[in-house]
Order: C-alpha cells, then structure tokens, then sequence
C-alpha cells in the first residue's frame, strides 16, 4: 500500500528494522529476532523489564548477504548501491558467480543501477519464494505459537 505519489513501502524488505509487540521481528545487521508470539508472556517480559526475544538466528556475514539478495529478488530490484551503503561491499565481487549465471540463464538484467529480474527471473523467483515461505516461514510461525520460548528450530 502505498499514498499516491509516495515511495511503495513494505516492512519485509527493509534493510534493519525492530519489531515491538507479540510475533515481530527484528533485523538487525548480524541477527534476525522473533519474539514470542504470546500475548501473556510477551506481557509478562516487560513486566519483569526483560526483552520478548523468543528466537535468534545470527546471521554469518555471507548469510546475510544472502538474506539481502533474496528479498531484494523479492523487489525485482537488486541495486549495487544499497549493498554497498549496507555492507561497504561491492556486490559484483560477492555474488559475481550468481550473476554471471542469472545473466546466462536470461532471469537476470543490468540496469545501470545493478539488476533487475526478467520476467522469466520473477516467475521462478515466485515459485522459490513460494517454497521459502512454506518451508521456512509456515513451519517457524506454526511451531513458534505453539510454544511462547522454543528452544530451538530445526527448518529442515
């Protein structure tokens, strides 16, 4: 959603972000954070001034750049630019194998600015995002409300 005239939003293609309240997120540069997804004790962390962190993942560095990609895919929109300002890296020094290969298979484009996915790149992307979310997000949300502090995850 987006006012007429301003730039599109999405939450889940920010850079970093911190999530307040039962199930957010946060993104944070080396981590992503869930909290509990119990209201109860959600409430009950902040009344003992404790933070609601119920998981984290720490990211290593090449892992992030990978979590980056990916929803940038998600824009059909990986910009050069924004991987530097984010990581001080170039992003055809880290991911010069993935482009050269997007390229050659037709799902990827120079756009000046970095790439943008084709429209056979989108398709395909559609459906690894498709299973992303099944494999990966269904099956952490599913567990994660079942039990408020799970001690761990295993996503397959």
């Amino acid at each position: 959603f987006a006012k007429k005239d301003t730039p599109q939003y999405s939450s889940i293609t920010r850079d970093n972000f911190l999530g307040f309240g039962p199930s957010a997120t946060t993104l944070l540069k080396d981590n992503f954070r869930i909290n509990t997804f119990s209201v109860i004790e959600y409430i009950n962390t902040l009344k003992d001034k404790r933070i609601p962190t119920a998981l984290i993942f720490d990211f290593p560095e090449r892992v992030r750049y990978l979590y980056w990609l990916f929803w940038s895919c998600y824009n059909l929109d990986i910009d050069k630019n924004n991987f530097f300002q984010l990581f001080n890296k170039d992003l055809d020094s880290n991911f010069w194998w993935e482009i050269k290969l997007g390229r050659l298979l037709g799902i990827l484009e120079n756009n000046g600015d970095g790439y943008k996915l084709t429209d056979k790149g989108a398709y395909l992307f559609h459906l690894v995002e498709q299973k992303y979310t099944n494999q990966y997000i269904d099956k952490t949300w599913r567990i994660a409300r079942k039990t408020p502090w799970p001690e761990k995850i295993v996503l397959y």
